[in-house]
């Protein structure tokens, strides 16, 4: 068996990156009995089969995530346009003062 194959598959699956087909390597390098001591703590975590048991996601799951990634899309749209809004609030506050106070403070 080609170790180095299994660090790097083993480096992918800890920086979640790997395929289904690579984890059922993993899978089935761990299910062996001649596995090196180096490899031994990580045993246990590949001898549950849960991902082999999930039952596929349809497109109702699908449609969920759509629908919140464009929920969350229109609330950073609708908080750009307060902010937006506040800062032109602002500046014409601003401005209104300035004006005000050059109408009623200016020397006679």
């Amino acid at each position: 068996m080609d170790y180095t194959r299994i660090h790097a598959l083993l480096d992918k699956y800890w920086r979640c990156i790997t395929t289904v087909e690579e984890e059922r390597e993993l899978r089935h390098f761990f299910s062996g009995d001649a596995i090196p001591p180096e490899f031994r703590p990580y045993q246990v975590w590949f001898q549950v089969p849960e991902a082999e048991e999930l039952p596929p996601l349809g497109c109702e799951f699908d449609n969920r995530i759509i629908e919140r990634i464009a929920c969350i899309r229109r609330k950073k749209r609708q908080r750009l346009l307060f902010s937006i809004l506040s800062v032109i609030t602002l500046i014409c506050f601003a401005i209104l003062v300035l004006f005000l106070g050059t109408l009623f403070f200016t020397p006679d």
